[in-house]
């Protein structure tokens, strides 16, 4: 049972009976006779605290099935996952922003918790493995919502829920969470003061935001806003500064608590797997000049905690 407001119950119920909702893709009919397909597996051990493993005693012929079935649904972008001796092998290691977010010392344990663009789900079921009452996460990728559920077959837990809805969709602003991620989001975001202020009201006033993004050297004032691609993206809008990402807070009515020592993204982090066999980070670098193939600064990536004014 989740410990949210009336509003957010509703919301969720309305997709109890269809994952998808109302969205439309035409990929539906696929991914549900996917998750429908995916062997039943009793598991033996659920890990959600070191990793995300899930093991029990499949049959070679189960293995492979599912396996076969999980290909189908890249690129798998967040992980890794072990589902039953199956190695799924992300774009990401996700794990090692993971550690990075655990050296802040954050108690998630009995926290209600809002995930806002969470891909998968794999960071709100590492939060699972930290004792959280329950996670609610947002994802309007309908690939990744995919994801979410065939890896929830195995995990089975009724404490985390996914629904394909925006943030800035939403019709009422309910301040009912401990905590509310957003990793990998603001830079995305065309109006990011607007971001931070709908992730602060859904915010209890006692309650902390965590937010995850790009970082740039001081030397450029407090935004670089990219003309086009950023290392091969077309859809990075604004790489603040330190100095940008507080005045940022500041016109939300948030103060910054604490900030981390920034950490630049590595081909070792981020690659093209099996899983996910697309063009990745090295294709956007110019490794020589150690910038990005538009001239422009390597990502660097930057925890800030955030707390209401």
């Amino acid at each position: 049972m989740l410990r949210i407001s009336e509003n957010w119950v509703e919301l969720l119920n309305l997709y109890n009976e269809n994952p998808y909702g109302i969205k439309k893709d035409r990929r539906i009919d696929d991914w549900n006779k996917i998750i429908s397909s995916l062997p039943k597996l009793k598991p033996t051990k659920v890990d959600l605290k070191k990793e995300i493993l899930v093991t029990s005693n499949w049959k070679e012929k189960e293995r492979k099935k599912a396996k076969e079935l999980l290909l189908e649904l890249i690129p798998w972008r967040k992980g890794p996952f072990e589902i039953g001796d199956i190695f799924i092998d992300a774009e990401w290691r996700s794990s090692l922003k993971w550690e990075r977010f655990l050296e802040l010392n954050i108690e998630l344990s009995g926290k209600t918790i809002l995930d806002v663009g969470s891909g998968n789900g794999y960071y709100g079921f590492r939060m699972l493995g930290q004792g959280v009452d329950s996670v609610v996460c947002l994802e309007p990728n309908l690939s990744h919502l995919t994801q979410f559920i065939a890896i929830n077959n195995f995990v089975q837990s009724e404490q985390i829920r996914m629904i394909p809805e925006r943030i800035e969709e939403l019709t009422f602003t309910d301040g009912c969470f401990d905590l509310i991620f957003s990793m990998g989001v603001l830079y995305h975001q065309r109006e990011p003061e607007e971001h931070l202020k709908l992730l602060c009201s859904h915010l209890k006033e006692e309650g902390t935001i965590i937010l995850e993004t790009l970082i740039v050297d001081e030397e450029y004032g407090e935004v670089l806003i990219p003309e086009g691609n950023y290392a091969n993206m077309p859809n990075v809008r604004f790489l603040h500064t330190k100095t940008g990402l507080e005045k940022l807070a500041k016109l939300a009515n948030l103060n910054v608590a604490s900030i981390s020592s920034s950490c630049k993204t590595t081909i070792e982090e981020q690659r093209t797997t099996s899983w996910m066999p697309f063009k990745s980070l090295s294709d956007g670098l110019n490794a020589e000049k150690d910038l990005t193939i538009e001239g422009l600064p390597r990502p660097e990536r930057v925890f800030f905690t955030l707390k209401q004014s």
